[in-house]
């Protein structure tokens, strides 16, 4: 039987568009799961984190399920709040898909 993860990876290969979206919402996607593992390594529940940055627990949960894209903003707010700092960077797209210098 194969995973899910298996089964995504060949609907991808199947479907250039499906291919194209994932990529394009892989960094918010990763955005995510940083923010999530953070607050967890830090041992800190969705209502404590709320409190701290001032929002409602439901605000971190839709963050966190991905059903509301956090602002640049709210990200800062969650990594600060966890004692962490946010490092944002831009990579050259051509670079990093090793077709070499322009």
């Amino acid at each position: 039987m194969r995973t899910a993860k298996e089964l995504f990876q060949e609907l991808q290969s199947q479907d250039p568009e499906l291919q194209r979206e994932y990529e394009r919402l892989a960094p918010r996607f990763a955005l995510i799961d940083a923010l999530v593992k953070a607050r967890k390594q830090h041992r800190l529940t969705q209502r404590e984190l709320a409190e701290r940055i001032g929002v409602t627990k439901t605000v971190i949960s839709r963050v966190e399920s991905g059903k509301h894209s956090p602002r640049l903003e709210m990200a800062y707010d969650i990594a600060r709040a966890i004692g962490l700092r946010l490092d944002i960077k831009l990579v050259d797209e051509q670079a990093s898909q090793g077709t070499g210098a322009r």
